[in-house]
């Protein structure tokens, strides 16, 4: 089935083909993100899913294919640019700074040029609004947290940059149910932004919640594109896909 974003895309990636080394990962993928939908990437482990969210990023340079934002080219940019123009990154790992503090991890994205004193003390009462425990343990080494506020604190870094677009990748794997639920919560709170999301998450069922369209990818291939609704967890095209 093919449908279409609400919008003009924010995010566009049109048959982006990437290696590893020799090893082809990607085999033409196409997928686009309205200003301010969630969309789900869904598909076994191993299928490309991070990998498409770190060409996008500019982690990994595809050797063909073509991504946009806004319109305008930025394949292979580099991530700081990338961040620059508004696409926040969440990575599987989270990539925190364990030595520094709360705070000071919070800085690396609020210390850039043109953002006010005021500005500043603006976004991070927002992010302590919305994870309190950051506020908490705004002095505590980000390697002493729990995974969970790891993964609040990546969040929260990325919203920092007060990004367009966030790409998140796995944000509740290994977290306990509660931490679930909350970081469901964040992304219904973005949505509510109007920052848009592109979601990997092996987690079916909070995909399909959180997202208005979803992309289901194989070997390194889209293979089903859907409205989020009409896709449920005994949905003949979940089970083959994803085997549940």
């Amino acid at each position: 089935m093919t449908i279409a974003a609400k919008d003009a895309p924010l995010i566009a990636v049109d048959d982006v083909h990437t290696y590893y080394g020799k090893s082809h990962i990607l085999h033409g993928v196409t997928l686009h993100v309205g200003p301010g939908e969630v969309v789900g990437l869904l598909g076994r482990n191993g299928v490309g899913k991070s990998t498409t969210l770190k060409t996008i990023m500019g982690l990994v340079r595809p050797t063909e294919g073509s991504i946009q934002l806004d319109g305008a080219p930025i394949t292979g940019m580099p991530p700081h640019k990338l961040a620059r123009l508004g696409v926040g990154y969440v990575p599987e790992d989270r990539r925190i700074f364990r030595l520094l503090t709360v705070m000071e991890n919070l800085r690396t994205g609020l210390d850039r040029q043109g953002v006010t004193d005021e500005k500043k003390q603006a976004l991070l009462d927002k992010v302590f609004n919305y994870f309190p425990v950051l506020a908490e343990r705004r002095s505590q080494a980000g390697g002493t947290l729990s995974g969970g506020e790891q993964q609040m604190l990546a969040i929260a870094r990325a919203m920092m940059l007060e990004p367009k677009i966030i790409l998140l990748d796995e944000p509740t794997e290994g977290l306990m149910p509660r931490m679930v639920s909350q970081i469901s919560n964040i992304i219904d709170v973005l949505h509510k932004e109007n920052v848009a999301i592109l979601l990997v998450e092996q987690n079916v069922p909070l995909t399909l919640e959180a997202s208005e369209r979803v992309y289901i990818m194989e070997k390194g291939v889209v293979r089903h594109h859907a409205a989020a609704r009409e896709l449920k967890m005994n949905d003949a095209v979940i089970h083959q896909y994803l085997g549940v």
